[in-house]
């Protein structure tokens, strides 16, 4: 094999031998050491050196098997290598693994950084076994070859012990199936391991193979140790460790192929559970499996190694390790000192049946650390095992105990000693109980193994697998020898088995192995006779032959063999009963009752041998079947049944339990019946029988007990078997006497004239009666009452409110009905002693009053009140006209809707008499849907159809008696005529002409908008047919062309009646004019309805008539000139067109995680458009589509059908859009744009969380202002009171609006002082109120105050406005003419210009159309607006 670590190796090897002398022999002076020789003194406590390749051999001679007692195991021996030692030959290791453990080497051998070299093995390494040895300071070079199990460079087998700063280089390999095999040590065979400073190159072969460590199912600790070698496992192989079950891996690496099973291979193990620890690895296709922290990295070269590992490590500067690290002992520096415990003890205690139990001494020496430092000692596996005790003369340092075995324990136990400062060790130590007997396993037989069986104290086998192993030797007597008890060795039989030769046919075999407990050889006490091969054939024949001996249920045949199934033996078969087993044919009869045993008796013979084989098979009858099919029936259904049951008989229903058991089960086959009843609490009973006597005991006495309760055996019974159930029972009370005793006692205390008042006559009641709930304090019984009519006597609870007066008698309240009423009244007595469980028990009895009625009929009363009503009203009304239907012929003539009368009218309050309306035909006369209305709708019959009479009923009601009168009229409803049809349309076509006229005020040009516009109200045409303009609700006729609600005003909200194209110049609903700079083209729309035909449109959907006169659109376009004068050009006389500036505005479009649209240009857009307008234009551009309802977006589709929905990201998202980042207050087809803006429309996953969206405030929700108020306080002009509160109706003080305006500007640095005697350093308003004062904007009154806490008057507000606009630069020049004011001659006159611009700018306008109210108040909700329309749009 290639050695590519030779250059490795050299240097390696000339670094070790610089490794100073105080570290290579601890100190000690090994020139001056006897030599190692073959007659040695070994007893505990010598040390000798070893300078030659003849010590060496010596010493691995001496180390050899002593049945266990380990007197050549060199325990508390040291031998030192005194100098490098080159082997010759083949080398024989130290020890062998066929020996006891005891045997194995229990010394320490320390190689003081000397080589041997030249090692040539065909065994399991330099060491064989190690048990309690310690191994270090060696290096170790040459070939390990071999064909067994446990094989490493250094140790094959590591019982306990510790390995460390050793090296090994060269190959170790072994063919051997599944073997164990290191570059270090082969396999460890406890947890009490550590292996620590080693370094592998050589490369490793076998079944499980490792760097350092081949395989090991305990715990064990690897530390500081590197492989550089190839690493090939058949089943595992690992860089480190081919595998490890537990422990500690730390501070490790490998750099060495590793080859095998890629499933079963790794760059530090193939497969580990223990706990991994900074290591590292290179090879790419490998990685560390298993492990609690798999803390191993992968690398690709040295740099930063060394750091990571830690002292153990330096860096490989003579790059002797391609550059990789190398320990430090191997460098020749000084390993720094190691503090550790080294503990000495047997690693066996042997429980015996004698006092005392079997007790040890471990002993602590403490290296490298003060030798008296303080040990403690616990038991940190096998508490339950050993106990521990100090021993006398321990001393402060406390390092040794006594562990003691405890009563009837055995098993593992592990003593750890420990530092104050954490240094840790611990020792292994097993007790093992006394051998008691031996026994001889197997068929004794030529060819035949047997097998030593070996029994503890306890009656358990010996524990081979973790106890020492017992060295047997099979022995064996000629029939002669064995009477006179001579018996022989059988050579090389030591094993637990042994296999019987021919030669062995007729001797006696035994088998003996020492106990060391004893201290004496144990031997079976009877040997056994060695059969022939004939006979061994028969024993075969009979040992393999098996009958189904299991329990017979079913006639059947059994195959009964006629010769043995391994040598053909003859058989024959005789049965213990022919009647039920036939021997000859095997035919099974079962018997006719009971379970027979019979015997099958079964007779081999070869030549002259026989042997004989019994059977002994149950066969059952078929009653016995059917009996344990029900036991085993009967015992499920208890077992279902057991404490899920409990009867509760019901009186009149229940007389027997066994029959309410039964009817439980459901299963008739089973009979129940009572096996026995204990009493739990009496006063009831159950037969014998099952027969149930039910609860009484007399109420008076106040029972504790309301029930019998009883716990019941019941046999359930089936073909013969029976199982037992308890159940418990409880009964409740006997019903009848129950009632008896209510009738005798309460009910007979009963009468009418008892439940009256004095003098009262019960045929003719007029006042309350008394209705006792209780009878002479007996409470077992309480008396509820109903009356047959609660509307004349009612049963109230008045009496009974406290504690006190809880059993107080009711109270039969008598209302007087309309008339003599008969009213029954029923006393139920309920029972109060019975369960929840059990029926309630009730007596009740009958009493028949009459009430006397009122001497006035109600229903006469409400009749009066309904005539009344008509004749005050004047009888029935046109809606329209107001005037009082004509009557013909006992008929009201009814063209328009109908008014009735109100409850006013009638005199009474609708909410305890209500007035309703009934009509016969509910398609013609369509009446109110609710209670107190006083309009129904009228429908005439179409042109051409005759009139229709329908009776209309008018009915008040009496909510507490419940009684009613009505009255009903006939009315005929005439039907259309087509002339009124064809007069409507006209009147719409005209004021659709008009529309203009009718919204004019002082303009008369619609090209020269100039002053205000004015909504009407209605249009009809007078009496001279002239079309006349209604503007004040109360000069509508009710009977023409109305402005109606247009389609989406409730999604915009801005609009309703009266819609403008541009409302910063013509305002929508109440058209009020702003003139712009330049002139301005705008378009007011509204749609118009017939207020008398307008509703047939709805029930008529394909009469054209009909649909002309309802929601019909109508417009006018109007030109509002500038302020600016236009020059004129005489050059060209053409009139100058209003000024239509193109727009160019921003888009872009996006949801929450994705760019769909980026920000681009739109331009070439008309004035007035709007975000809709622009969203639907770049939509179409880009191929995308949306969804939406009016202009509210639902969703928007991408080219590929990407779909992005609202609601798809949780109940708070959606589309929304924002105008120059902020969240407009209007819906996006009523978002008019300007020149520049930008829009962002975008889906959220959360409006919620969108700042800007909403306010925080929860008294502005649903206020006029809120758009007003969020565009201030978004701007943090305005701020709330509190977190939660605006105060919108809060009047606004003269210091807020000096901090409003402060805001407004920035907030600029003050300084000065304050102006004002009022305004004192240091207050909220002060730097805004002295910033104000010093730019013009507030002067303050003639006293030198300020005021800041009074309320600001309009005119006030408009003033510092005003200053304000001036201070900023903007333009102040603008006056309107306020004369059309009432109250224009209360305005201040230092207030009028600003009260004048103001107006012109619409900020401060009218509270009415007469009142500016200049010395009026301002809330902060009205300042909002104001400044919401200084800023504009």
């Amino acid at each position: 094999m290639k050695k590519r670590f030779l250059a490795l190796l050299l240097v390696l090897t000339l670094l070790v031998g610089l490794m100073p002398a105080a570290l290579a022999a601890d100190t000690v002076d090994v020139a001056a050491l006897p030599e190692y020789a073959a007659d040695a003194d070994i007893s505990t406590g010598t040390a000798y050196k070893i300078s030659t390749e003849e010590s060496l051999r010596a010493f691995a001679a001496a180390v050899k098997a002593d049945d266990g007692n380990g007197t050549y195991a060199h325990a508390g021996v040291t031998l030192y290598l005194a100098g490098d030692i080159a082997l010759t030959g083949t080398w024989a290791p130290v020890g062998s693994t066929a020996t006891y453990v005891g045997d194995f080497f229990a010394g320490t051998f320390d190689g003081c950084g000397h080589t041997i070299s030249g090692l040539n093995v065909q065994g399991q390494g330099l060491f064989a076994a190690i048990n309690q040895a310690t191994i270090r300071n060696l290096n170790v070079s040459g070939t390990v070859s071999s064909t067994v199990n446990y094989v490493g460079g250094i140790v094959g087998k590591v019982q306990a012990g510790t390995i460390e700063n050793c090296s090994f280089s060269g190959s170790v390999s072994s063919s051997k199936s599944k073997a164990y095999v290191g570059g270090i040590a082969g396999g460890l065979y406890s947890a009490n391991v550590t292996i620590s400073g080693c370094a592998n190159t050589a490369d490793v072969t076998g079944g499980y193979a490792g760097g350092i460590l081949g395989f090991w199912k305990k715990a064990a600790t690897i530390q500081n140790c590197y492989n550089t070698g190839s690493i090939t496992g058949s089943d595992k192989a690992g860089g480190i460790v081919g595998q490890l079950s537990s422990g500690t891996i730390e501070n490790c690496y490998s750099i060495g192929d590793i080859g095998g099973k890629a499933s079963q291979k790794g760059g530090i193990f193939a497969f580990s559970s223990a706990t991994v620890k900074n290591c590292y690895y290179t090879l790419p296709e490998t990685e560390v499996r298993g492990g609690t922290a798999a803390a191993a990295t992968q690398i690709t070269s040295p740099e930063g190694l060394a750091d990571k590992l830690g002292s153990a490590f330096k860096e490989d500067t003579a790059d002797a390790n391609k550059g990789y690290p190398i320990l430090v002992w191997q460098a020749g520096e000084v390993v720094q000192p190691d503090p550790r415990i080294e503990l000495t003890g047997p690693a066996t205690l042997w429980r015996t049946t004698n006092e005392p139990l079997p007790q040890a001494t471990i002993t602590a020496a403490c290296k490298d650390m003060d030798k008296d430092t303080h040990v403690d000692w616990t038991v940190t596996e096998g508490a339950g095992i050993v106990t521990l005790e100090t021993p006398e003369g321990a001393g402060a340092a406390n390092q040794s105990v006594i562990v003691k075995a405890l009563a009837n324990a055995s098993g593992k136990a592990v003593i750890t000693a420990a530092t104050a400062d954490g240094i840790t060790a611990s020792l292994t130590i097993y007790v093992i109980p006394q051998i008691t007997t031996v026994q001889l396993e197997g068929v004794v037989a030529v060819g035949e193994t047997v097998r030593a069986k070996i029994n503890v104290l306890g009656g358990s086998e010996y524990d081979y697998a973790n106890f020492p192993a017992l060295q047997i030797q099979w022995r064996y007597a000629t029939q002669a020898g064995h009477y006179e008890g001579t018996y022989q060795d059988i050579a090389g039989a030591t094993g637990y088995e042994y296999t019987i030769p021919e030669s062995m046919s007729g001797n006696y075999l035994t088998f003996r192995f020492y106990d060391t407990v004893s201290r004496e050889y144990k031997t079976l006490s009877s040997p056994v006779r060695i059969a022939s091969a004939e006979e061994a054939k028969l024993k075969a024949d009979a040992s393999a032959l098996t009958l189904d001996t299991s329990d017979i249920r079913a006639a059947t045949t059994i195959a009964l063999p006629a010769t043995g199934s391994v040598n053909g033996s003859a058989i024959t078969w005789a049965s213990s009963d022919s009647s039920i087993i036939d021997p000859a044919t095997g035919v099974v009869t079962l018997p006719g009752s009971g379970i027979r045993t019979v015997t099958l008796t079964a007779t081999l013979t070869r030549g002259e041998a026989t042997a004989c084989r019994n059977f002994d098979i149950r066969v059952w009858s078929q009653a016995e079947l059917d009996k344990e099919a029900a036991k085993s029936e009967l015992q499920k259904l208890v077992e279902r049944l057991d404490g899920t049951v409990t009867l509760t008989p019901e009186y009149g229903r229940d007389t027997n339990v066994n029959t309410m058991l039964s009817a439980k089960i459901g299963d008739s086959s089973i009979a129940v019946s009572v096996s026995k009843v204990e009493e739990v609490y009496g006063g009831a009973g159950i037969a014998a029988d099952g027969t149930i006597t039910y609860f009484f005991v007399d109420p008076n006495t106040t029972p504790l007990v309301h029930n019998g309760s009883y716990n019941v055996t019941f046999a359930l019974s089936k073909a013969g078997a029976t199982e037992t159930l308890q159940v418990p029972v409880v009964i409740g009370w006997d019903v009848q006497r129950v009632r008896d005793t209510i009738s005798a006692e309460i009910t007979s205390q009963l009468t009418t004239e008892g439940l009256c008042a004095a003098g009262d006559d019960p045929n003719l009641l007029t006042q309350d009666l008394t209705l006792p709930k209780v009878i002479d304090g007996k409470r077992w019984a309480l008396i509820s009452w109903t009356s047959s009519d609660p509307t004349v006597i009612a049963v109230s609870d008045k009496n009974q409110q406290t504690a006190d007066t809880l059993f107080d008698p009711y109270v039969g309240v008598v209302k007087t009905p309309t008339q003599d009423t008969t009213v029954t009244l029923t006393a139920t007595v309920t029972f109060q002693l019975t369960d929840a469980q059990e029926q309630t028990v009730t007596v009740s009895k009958v009493f028949t009053v009459t009430v006397k009625g009122q001497q006035t009929n109600m229903r006469e009363q409400l009749l009066a009140k309904l005539d009344a009503g008509f004749a005050s009203y004047g009888g029935l009304r046109d809606a329209v006209t107001g005037l009082p239907l004509t009557q013909r012929d006992g008929k009201y003539l009814a063209a328009n809707d109908i008014h009735f009368p109100t409850t006013r009218d009638f005199g009474v309050d609708g909410k305890y008499t209500p007035v309703t309306i009934a009509s016969s035909d509910t398609d013609t006369i369509v009446p109110p849907d609710v209670n107190n209305a006083a309009r129904a709708e009228v429908y005439r019959p179409l042109p051409g159809e005759a009139a229709k009479d329908v009776t209309v009923t008018v009915t008040i009601t009496d909510s507490d008696s419940g009684v009613s009168a009505s009255r009903s009229f006939l009315i005929a409803v005439q039907p259309l005529t087509q002339q009124e049809i064809d007069a409507e349309l006209a009147l719409m076509a005209a004021v659709r002409a008009h529309y203009f006229d009718g919204i004019r005020n002082a303009n008369t040009d619609a090209k020269n908008i100039l002053t205000d516009l004015h909504p009407f109200r209605e249009a009809y045409l007078d009496a001279d047919g002239q079309l006349v303009w209604v503007y004040d609700i109360a000069d509508q006729t009710n009977r023409g062309i109305v402005p109606v609600a247009m389609d989406g005003w409730t999604e915009s909200e801005q609009w309703r009646l009266f819609r403008s194209t541009d409302p910063d110049v013509i305002s929508h609903e109440n058209l009020l004019v702003t003139r712009a700079a330049g002139d301005k083209t705008v378009t007011v729309s509204s749609e118009l309805s017939s207020e008398t035909l307008g509703k047939y449109a709805a029930r008529y959907p394909d009469n054209k008539d009909f649909q002309a006169l309802s929601c019909q659109p109508v417009s006018v376009e109007l030109t509002v000139p500038g302020t600016e004068p236009v020059t004129p050009t005489p050059v060209d006389p053409t009139p100058v067109e209003p000024d239509h500036k193109a727009l160019s505005v921003t888009f872009q479009l996006h949801t929450d995680t994705e760019m769909w649209i980026s920000p681009s240009v739109i331009g070439d857009l008309p004035e007035g458009t709007t975000a809709m307008d622009v969203f639907r234009q770049v939509l179409a551009a880009n191929g995308y589509s949306y969804e939406a309802k009016g202009s509210y977006v639902q969703a928007v589709i991408k080219p590929d059908g990407t779909k992005v929905a609202e609601f798809s990201k949780g109940p708070n998202s959606g589309w929304v859009f924002r105008v120059n980042g902020e969240f407009p207050d209007v819906a996006m087809q009523d978002c008019r744009l300007s020149d520049g803006d930008v829009i962002e429309v975008f889906f959220t996953a959360d409006y919620m969380d969108e700042p800007g969206m909403f306010l925080p405030f929860t008294d502005v929700t649903n206020h006029w202002a809120y758009s007003a108020i969020k565009r201030v306080y978004t701007r943090g002009w305005m701020v709330g009171m509190d977190e939660k509160t605006f105060a919108p109706d809060q009047q606004l003080s003269r210091a807020m609006l000096a901090v409003i305006l402060y805001a407004m500007a920035g907030e600029p640095a003050v300084t000065g002082e304050s102006p004002f005697t009022d305004v004192p350093a240091g207050c909220w308003y002060t730097d805004a109120i002295v910033w104000a004062a010093q730019n013009g904007i507030v002067c303050g009154f003639g006293d030198g105050t300020f005021r800041p806490n009074e309320a600001v008057t309009r005119a006030q507000a408009a003033v510092m406005l005003y200053g304000y606009a001036a201070f900023t630069g903007a333009d102040v020049t603008a006056r309107a003419d306020l004369s059309a004011y009432s109250d224009a001659g209360q305005i201040p006159s230092w207030a009028m210009d600003a009260m004048q611009w103001a107006n012109a700018r619409r900020l401060i306008v009218g509270r009415d159309s007469s009142h500016l109210a200049p010395n009026g108040g301002a809330t902060r909700a009205e300042m909002a607006a104001i400044l919401s329309a200084y800023i504009g749009k």
